[in-house]
């Protein structure tokens, strides 16, 4: 049965998204709605008469064309999903979330978990730039510690509000250097566009206060780089992940792009799926 999709957020992952869609790589899946806030953006979009594009979102929400959605994806922003998820969730659509960093604050996440509920609708977050977030889901009771390094270029901390206070100067940056060391918590407010799959992880496991980040900046690197160590009754999990960041926003795994992609393909085929 085909699913009419929207889009918010015209960035690297919204733009691969809908090119795979376009490029029927994703079966019962259609493309019917772009929403973004920049009219800028929303004009360099390569014109389609099936495409409808929107940058008020009041306009995009009130049109028929987001009435007939099944699925809005969010791609845009952590105060994106703050700003629209409720409305999203409570006019019955189902959404999926990329900037997962939105669920670090418990309350809200509560808040949109009980709306999805009581509009019987779904809120998906994809695997994102990791491996193994159904294995840390599926042991979650038994793990006693858990743990991400991220390695990054210093050109993907680009804008990160850590250097605000800090006193280490992303310029000068000229071997590997530990930027930060605590909670998946600070770690999202510190970086919030670099370690969203942070975020995942905790809420997959042991929870966003005990989930240790590590981030580290280093020239020489030309991945991105995720170990994730975790340990209990169950025994070990070591997950390593190199990724090409994406080729038009280095703070971007391109696998984020292509789990997203997957997420939604599993979403238009219900009838066959791979992984808890």
């Amino acid at each position: 049965m085909e699913k009419k999709v929207g889009v918010i957020g015209y960035g690297s992952i919204g733009r691969e998204i809908i090119a795979a869609i376009r490029r029927q790589e994703i079966p019962n899946a259609k493309i019917v709605a772009l929403f973004d806030k920049e009219s800028q953006v929303i004009s360099s979009v390569d014109y389609d008469s099936q495409l409808h594009l929107f940058s008020d979102f009041n306009e995009f929400y009130n049109s028929p064309i987001y009435t007939s959605l099944d699925i809005v994806i969010e791609c845009a922003s952590k105060e994106a999903v703050r700003e629209y998820g409720k409305k999203i969730i409570e006019s019955n659509k189902d959404l999926m979330v990329l900037s997962v960093g939105a669920f670090s604050d418990k309350e809200y996440l509560s808040e949109l978990q009980n709306l999805s509920n009581l509009n019987n609708t779904r809120i998906l977050i994809p695997t994102g730039a990791i491996a193994g977030l159904d294995s840390i889901r599926s042991v979650k009771k038994y793990l006693d510690y858990l743990t991400i390094t991220t390695t990054k270029h210093p050109k993907s901390f680009v804008g990160a509000p850590f250097f605000k206070n800090s006193i280490i100067k992303l310029e000068e940056i000229s071997h590997e250097e530990t930027l930060f060391e605590g909670n998946a918590i600070t770690a999202i407010q510190l970086f919030p566009q670099n370690v969203n799959v942070a975020v995942s992880i905790a809420l997959a496991g042991i929870g966003l206060e005990k989930t240790r980040v590590k981030i580290i900046a280093d020239p020489k690197i030309s991945v991105n780089r995720h170990e994730i160590l975790g340990k209990g009754s169950f025994g070990e999990i070591h997950i390593i992940v190199q990724n090409v960041p994406s080729p038009t926003n280095p703070k971007t795994s391109y696998l984020a792009s292509l789990s997203a992609i997957e997420c939604l393909r599993s979403m238009c085929n219900e009838n066959f799926r791979i992984g808890t």
